[in-house]
């Protein structure tokens, strides 16, 4: 498992490096979903926009959220999706749906993907009586079972389309569009696979090096033991430029395991895993 580990931090820093030089933004955020003020996290299958541009998500799990009832006919493949008073069907492929008995038409249709099945969000919850709203500043959609106090959205300004947000990820708080250049790439967290990195660059065009480790230690912090953060942080710092090897370290508290690792001439990558 350790092997496994060490395998997804060197992908992560072959992936630095190949990536295009000078990059002046963090990566894209991880399609997200929240029902009534919390995240969704999918084991297997994750999210993802359609030809249609429709969010398709693994039904099971949104529909649990929503505390509805899940039924799959393997045989007709139906899906059929049960909240209070109202009752959805989709047909796998097929653009047409029923909500309380009423034929309705979508743009596109429920699917299979690795053995979870498939359906559009926004047709789905709005089928059984909750609201969206999507927001691609965050890559979020939003579903709420009670409406929004806030249905109106404003224009986005100079002033507000670079805010400094706010999101959880496993746990941990993070804040986007700081301005430090700190970049955040999520994992699943399932088995091996890496809670979250976090990436310190130097070749970003604005990147900031001392707002950056000051992030990583703030973020550490909230849940990792303060003597591991300090021997992390430590290390982190005695490389402040982009040109010397960092070699691999592996940190270790009651909970979780970090790896800190730094190729020549690459970014700092801070990789965190819950612990064997």
């Amino acid at each position: 498992m350790m092997k496994r580990k060490i395998g997804t931090v060197m992908a992560m820093i072959l992936f630095l490096v190949s990536a295009v030089p000078m990059m002046t933004s963090a990566a894209p955020l991880a399609l997200r979903v929240e029902v009534n003020g919390e995240r969704i996290y999918f084991p297997d299958e994750q999210p993802y926009v359609d030809k249609a541009q429709r969010v398709q998500v693994p039904v099971r799990f949104v529909s649990e959220a929503l505390n509805a009832k899940v039924d799959w006919t393997a045989a007709t493949k139906t899906v059929t999706v049960k909240l209070d008073s109202n009752l959805l069907t989709l047909v796998l492929g097929k653009k047409e749906y029923d909500v309380n008995g009423k034929k309705l038409q979508m743009d596109t249709a429920a699917t299979r993907v690795g053995g979870r099945t498939f359906v559009p969000l926004r047709f789905v919850s709005e089928g059984l009586g909750a609201s969206v709203k999507w927001d691609s500043k965050v890559s979020t959609v939003y579903i709420s079972t009670s409406g929004f106090v806030d249905d109106v959205k404003k224009p986005e300004t100079d002033e507000t389309k670079n805010e400094v947000y706010e999101e959880t990820i496993h746990g941990f708080k993070v804040k986007q569009n700081t301005g430090s250049e700190l970049r955040i790439y999520e994992g699943s967290g399932t088995g091996d696979t890496a809670l979250f990195s976090l990436s310190i660059t130097f070749s970003t065009i604005g990147a900031d090096y001392g707002m950056q480790v000051q992030e990583v230690e703030d973020i550490l912090s909230q849940k990792v033991e303060t003597k591991t953060v300090q021997s992390i942080m430590n290390y982190v710092k005695t490389k402040k430029k982009e040109e010397p090897e960092l070699p691999l370290k592996i940190f270790k508290d009651n909970n979780y395991q970090i790896f800190v690792i730094s190729n020549i001439n690459s970014d700092i990558v801070v990789t965190i895993f819950n612990k064997e």
